[in-house]
């Protein structure tokens, strides 16, 4: 099996989770999705990083820096150029109603949650809401969305004189380079509430994880 362990690799940033006042405390994290691979390549690729995912699927990102955007900023991560931005986000909504309506979704998380779909204004799909409830109000609410920055997307990727891979042709950019989840409101968090964030970010991670893998929120090694 060929082997790409340079884009396997997850940048780490200072991270930590939320407080009961909104600050940071303890950490974990999101993983990046390998980088620079074509279609053959990340097929040849996708039990290996399914491997290395499967290690990291239970820490969540959480940076103490704030960005521009709604709320506060709970963790960030860079989505690959060749990530088809639409299906990800369709698949993530899936994922997240089917979490939402699971009766042992209060067994899973503490608290019962809803989501929603976040549209941009020309009605695309860019991102998710998730609402946590606490003795049927409204404890806190989770944002999942891409931001506004743009990365390139090149049509095939070389293999440079070094031997690396290399962005060769014609490039596009693609609109939502980054991926963050961030608290939209300024409610206290407790306890109970910061364990039912840490298991979305939890479960999210893992479903990401897979649709680097396999292409899918569903499927794993077992399916």
């Amino acid at each position: 099996m060929m082997q790409h362990s340079s884009a396997l690799q997850t940048q780490v940033r200072p991270c930590a989770c939320l407080t009961a006042r909104g600050q940071p405390s303890a950490s974990l994290r999101i993983p990046n999705a390998p980088s620079r691979l074509s279609a053959p390549q990340r097929r040849i690729t996708s039990r290996g990083y399914a491997h290395h995912a499967a290690r990291l699927s239970s820490r969540v990102l959480c940076s103490a820096q704030q960005a521009t955007g709604e709320g506060t900023l709970i963790s960030k991560t860079e989505i690959p150029a060749f990530i088809p931005r639409q299906d990800l986000m369709a698949q993530l909504l899936r994922w997240a109603q089917n979490e939402a309506t699971d009766p042992d979704t209060i067994g899973k998380y503490g608290l019962p949650i809803k989501v929603a779909p976040f549209n941009k204004e020309d009605g695309r799909l860019w991102g998710l809401t998730f609402s946590i409830l606490r003795d049927g109000a409204l404890a806190t609410e989770l944002g999942l969305r891409y931001d506004e920055e743009e990365v390139l997307k090149h049509e095939f990727v070389g293999r440079g004189a070094d031997g690396f891979p290399t962005l060769e042709g014609n490039s596009v950019a693609i609109h939502g380079k980054n991926l963050e989840i961030r608290k939209l409101d300024s409610n206290t968090v407790d306890e109970v509430s910061r364990t039912a964030i840490r298991g979305i970010c939890s479960e999210l991670v893992a479903a990401i994880n897979k649709y680097y893998a396999f292409g899918s929120c569903f499927v794993d090694d077992t399916t």
